[in-house]
């Protein structure tokens, strides 16, 4: 079984978190230093913000700065990653300067470049989503069952509303990913989630909450793992208190290539749920992975992107983010070398051919109120 194919997948946006933690998030400077490049305005409008997630090409403060640069000069909007800091927030503690000010730092950086602000608290392990990650000692093994880490999740999410003033938070990534390997853990997290949620409108009523969920596992379509139905059921349990269904999909991990993504893949959501549909964290491989996990291409990343911005636009998604938008170069060991191909641009920072689909994007006018297009059938040509 390529079980490292999966942990490394589970381990997309951590390791976003991961390096935000290491390189810190001082990515403030004077509105006037931010370089700006003079977009063009040409093609028809979109719904759809674009973005990145917070991962950097390398680990270093002038790495992190620029994928916000990136984002601001090629898209919209920008996702910022981390874990539930648990000990700022369990009984007996205080919020620390260090996170406090990480927090605000994020709010400035995004504020600065006219970014939308993204924030993703992230209670589980990505290696082992059946547990919480990060926990003081003395909760070792617990779920959010237990009262003071349940106020804790609850309170974090608080003072990131509070402090940060995102446009939208995820509260929890990949949450169904914990409902197949604990789902008495995962029962927990849901009714945290609600209270949570409560909390987050109580101090920010224009904030959209919600959890994502990872829409590969969701289909039950895994390979090496047990398939199962899909888990369309698990929206229930929320009780009406989920602003969008947000998503992180990586079919390369799934499909040798993009043209072997099944017609509807995402459009067909829009069967299962009301809800806006939002990427959240979209990546597809432009290069061959260890072990024949795949047989990507350049080319097979430009066709993946290529179909993906079409989709956005027929479900008017309220936004796209892409995992990365430079390889993150530091990601050369099992399994996170499994993502080192997920870029738009290199570690050189020299353009993929999916680039010039991202920035055709990107220069198209965005305009939330665009209505969906409807899907036209393509020419048999035409994603060759």
């Amino acid at each position: 079984m390529h079980l490292d194919r999966y942990r490394g997948m589970h381990l997309l946006l951590a390791l976003g978190c991961f390096a935000a933690l290491l390189v810190g998030c001082r990515t403030e400077r004077e509105a006037s230093s931010v370089t700006r490049r003079q977009r063009p305005e040409a093609g028809a409008p979109r719904a759809f913000m674009l973005g990145f997630t917070d991962t950097p090409a390398a680990l270093t403060p002038e790495a992190y700065t620029a994928t916000f640069d990136l984002a601001s000069n090629y898209g919209e909007a920008i996702l910022v990653q981390r874990a539930v800091a648990w000990a700022d927030f369990v009984p007996g503690t205080k919020v620390s300067d260090e996170l406090r000010e990480q927090t605000v730092h994020a709010r400035q950086a995004a504020s600065e470049r006219g970014l939308t602000l993204a924030v993703a608290i992230d209670p589980f392990d990505p290696a082992a989503r059946g547990r919480l990650q990060g926990l003081p000692q003395k909760y070792a093994g617990k779920t959010l069952a237990d009262g003071d880490l349940r106020k804790a999740f609850v309170a974090d999410a608080v003072f990131v509303a509070r402090t940060a003033k995102p446009a939208y938070i995820a509260l929890g990534l990949e949450v169904n990913t914990t409902f197949e390997r604990n789902p008495e853990g995962y029962l927990a997290f849901v009714e945290a989630y609600k209270e949570a949620y409560d909390g987050v409108k109580a101090v920010s009523p224009e904030t959209k909450v919600f959890p994502g969920f990872q829409y590969e596992e969701l289909l039950g379509i895994l390979p090496d793992l047990p398939p199962h139905p899909p888990r369309w059921q698990l929206l229930e349990a929320y009780g009406g208190k989920v602003d969008l269904f947000a998503i992180t999909t990586y079919p390369s991990f799934v499909y040798e290539v993009a043209r072997k993504v099944p017609p509807g893949y995402y459009t067909d959501i829009s069967k299962q749920t009301n809800l806006p549909v939002a990427f959240l964290s979209a990546g597809f491989a432009s290069a061959p992975g260890r072990e024949n996990l795949n047989s990507s291409t350049p080319p097979e990343q430009r066709r993946y992107l290529q179909r993906l911005i079409e989709d956005a636009d027929t479900l008017a998604s309220p936004f796209l983010i892409w995992y990365a938008g430079r390889d993150p170069g530091f990601a050369q060991s099992p399994p996170f070398d499994l993502l080192g191909g997920l870029g738009l641009r290199d570690t050189r920072d020299l353009p993929k051919e999916a680039w010039e689909v991202w920035e055709t994007a990107s220069n198209r006018p965005y305009d939330p109120l665009t209505p969906p297009r409807t899907p036209t059938p393509a020419p048999a040509t035409s994603r060759r």
